[in-house]
C-alpha cells in the first residue's frame, strides 16, 4: 500500500493502511509544516470538534455529512496514534489489541459462559469485570477518581451523578427530580431578589446541576440536548434575520416587538415543515 497511497482502496484494512500511510508522509521531514507541529493535545481538541460535526450530521440524518465527518474523526484518531508511535510511547496495534482484549473480557455473555438478557444485566457484568477481574475499584478516599478533570463542567456534572447512582444515591422517580429543579429555580428567584451576585452564582450552579440530573434520569445526554437547542436557535434566528432584511426591519433594541413577531413566524414555519 505504501507506494499506492494515491489509489482508492478496495477493502477496509487497505483503506486504514492508506490513511495511516498518508499521515506518516504528512508528519515526515519535508511533509506538511502544519501537520508536523500538531500535538496530542491539538489533535484531541480537533477530535472533539469533528465529533460534534459528525453529531450534526446524525441529528440531521445527512448520510453524506456523516460519512465525511466520521472520516475527519479518523484523521485525528490516527494522527494521535502516529504521534505516539513517533514518540515510541506505544505502537498503534498495541492500543487496538488492548481495546479488543477489553471488549472480549467485558462481554463474557458473548465470548464466555455468562448470560445477560437485557442492557441492565450487561452493565452489571461490565462493572463486575472492571472491579473483580481488572481491579478497577475506587479507593474510599477518591470516590470520583475516574472522572477526568479535563471534562467540561456540563459533562462533569453528568459523570458525577452517574457515580452517585451506582451507590444508590439517586431519585426514585422523575417527579422527584422535576421537583428539585423547581425548588432550585425558586432559590434562584430568591437570590435575584436579594441582589447578591455571589449567592446568585451558586444558586444558578445548583439549578444547572439539577437540570443535568433530570437529563441523566431521563437518559438524555445534556450536552446533546443543549447542542440541539443551540442549533435550533441559530436556524430560527437566521430565518428571523432574513425576514427582517426582506421587510426592511432593523435588527436592534428599538424594533424588538417586530423581532418577536418574526421569531413566532419562524417558529410557525418550522411546524409546517
Amino acid at each position: 500500500m505504501t507506494e499506492n497511497y494515491r489509489e482508492h482502496a478496495n477493502d477496509f484494512p487497505s483503506a486504514i493502511d492508506r490513511l495511516y500511510t498518508i499521515i506518516s508522509i504528512l508528519r515526515a521531514p519535508g511533509g506538511c509544516p502544519w501537520d508536523r507541529v500538531q500535538t496530542n493535545k491539538s489533535t484531541t481538541i480537533s477530535l472533539i470538534d469533528e465529533s460534534y460535526e459528525y453529531l450534526d450530521g446524525v441529528l440531521k440524518k445527512n448520510i453524506e455529512s456523516e460519512r465525511e465527518e466520521i472520516g475527519d474523526i479518523m484523521i485525528n484518531v490516527f494522527m494521535n496514534l502516529y504521534i505516539h508511535d513517533e514518540n515510541k510511547d506505544f505502537r498503534p496495534e498495541e492500543a487496538v489489541n488492548e481495546v479488543c482484549d477489553k471488549l472480549i473480557r467485558r462481554h463474557p455473555h458473548v465470548f464466555g459462559d455468562e448470560h445477560a438478557e437485557n442492557a441492565s444485566e450487561v452493565l452489571s457484568l461490565w462493572n463486575s469485570v472492571k472491579e473483580n477481574i481488572e481491579g478497577h475499584k475506587d479507593k474510599a478516599e477518591s470516590f470520583f477518581a475516574h472522572i477526568p478533570s479535563s471534562l467540561p463542567p456540563l459533562e462533569e456534572s453528568y459523570e458525577i451523578q452517574k457515580k452517585l447512582k451506582k451507590v444508590g444515591f439517586d431519585w426514585p422517580d422523575a417527579a422527584g427530580v422535576v421537583a428539585k429543579v423547581e425548588e432550585e429555580l425558586e432559590e434562584v428567584n430568591e437570590a435575584i431578589a436579594e441582589g447578591d451576585e455571589d449567592h446568585l452564582e451558586m444558586e444558578l450552579g445548583d439549578l444547572l446541576f439539577s437540570v443535568v440530573n433530570l437529563c441523566r434520569f431521563m437518559k438524555i445526554r445534556p450536552n446533546v440536548a443543549l447542542h440541539r437547542c443551540n442549533e435550533k436557535v441559530k436556524v430560527r434566528f437566521q430565518r428571523l434575520f432574513d425576514l427582517a432584511a426582506e421587510r426592511g426591519i432593523p435588527i436592534n433594541k428599538e424594533h424588538v416587538d417586530e423581532m418577536n413577531d418574526l421569531w413566532e413566524e419562524a417558529k410557525k414555519e418550522e411546524r409546517i415543515r
